[in-house]
C-alpha cells in the first residue's frame, strides 16, 4: 500500500523559516568575525563593476583604473546576493537602463547587463524562481555563451543545483522583474520596492532582442 507524503503544518513551516533566518544571521556573524582589515596601502573597498557582455572578446570583464578591459577567465561567481535594481546610467554619451546585481563574495561586486539582454532575462527568471529563504544562502552565477555572436545567458545554482527557470516570448517581464526584486528584498527583510524600480516600457514585446 502506497503512503502519501506528510504535509508540513503551518507551525512547522514557520519553524523552518525561523531556522533558515537564524542560519543566515549566524553566517553573517561568521563573515564579520572572519573579516580582517589590513593596514597600509591596498585596493579601494568600493564595489568592482563586472560588465556582463561579449563586446570585448570575453564573457565578462572589469575595468582597471586606466579604464583598460580586464577579462575574467572564470565562468562562475559564488556569493551572497545583496541587492537587485534597475539603474539608469550613461554609456557612450547616452542614457540607458541597466540591471545591477550586488554580490558579496571575496569582495563586493556589481554585475551589470542591459536590462533587456538575454543575460538579464535569465537572471531575473532565476531570481524570481528562488525563494527569499534560498536567497539567504550563497548563490552561484555562471555565464554561458550562446552559439550566436554577442549573445550571453546566465545560469544560477543553489547548493550546487541548477535553478530551472524557463522563459519564452510569452513571459511577462514586468511581473518577473518585480517578483525577482521582491524576493531579493525579502531575503534581507526590507520593504518591497515600488513599481518605479522597473523602467517604464521595459521588456516590450517589440523590444525583445538578443543584446548582450
Amino acid at each position: 500500500m502506497s503512503r502519501s507524503m506528510p504535509v508540513e503544518s503551518p507551525a512547522a513551516q514557520q519553524i523552518a523559516q525561523q531556522i533558515a533566518q537564524q542560519n543566515a544571521l549566524l553566517q553573517q556573524l561568521i563573515d564579520l568575525l572572519q573579516q580582517r582589515q589590513t593596514l597600509g596601502f591596498g585596493e579601494s573597498p568600493r564595489p568592482r563593476f563586472i560588465y556582463c557582455n561579449r563586446s570585448n572578446n570575453c564573457l565578462w570583464y572589469w575595468l582597471n583604473d586606466a579604464r583598460e578591459v580586464v577579462p575574467i577567465a572564470e565562468t562562475a561567481l559564488t556569493g551572497m546576493i545583496e541587492k537587485l535594481e534597475f539603474k539608469q546610467v550613461e554609456r557612450r554619451g547616452k542614457d540607458t537602463w541597466k540591471v545591477h546585481l550586488h554580490v558579496k563574495a571575496d569582495r563586493r561586486y556589481v554585475l551589470e547587463a542591459g536590462y533587456d539582454s538575454n543575460f538579464s532575462k535569465s537572471l531575473l527568471a532565476a531570481l524570481a524562481t528562488l525563494s527569499p529563504q534560498q536567497l539567504q544562502q550563497p548563490i552561484t552565477i555562471e555565464v554561458q555563451a550562446a552559439e550566436a555572436d554577442e549573445v550571453l545567458f546566465c545560469r544560477l545554482y543553489h547548493e550546487g543545483e541548477l535553478v530551472f527557470a524557463p522563459w519564452d516570448e510569452t513571459t511577462n517581464w514586468k511581473v518577473v522583474a518585480k517578483q525577482a526584486i521582491a524576493h531579493v528584498e525579502a531575503a534581507h527583510q526590507t520593504a518591497t520596492p515600488p513599481l518605479q524600480s522597473v523602467p517604464n516600457g521595459s521588456f516590450a514585446q517589440s523590444d525583445w532582442r538578443a543584446t548582450a
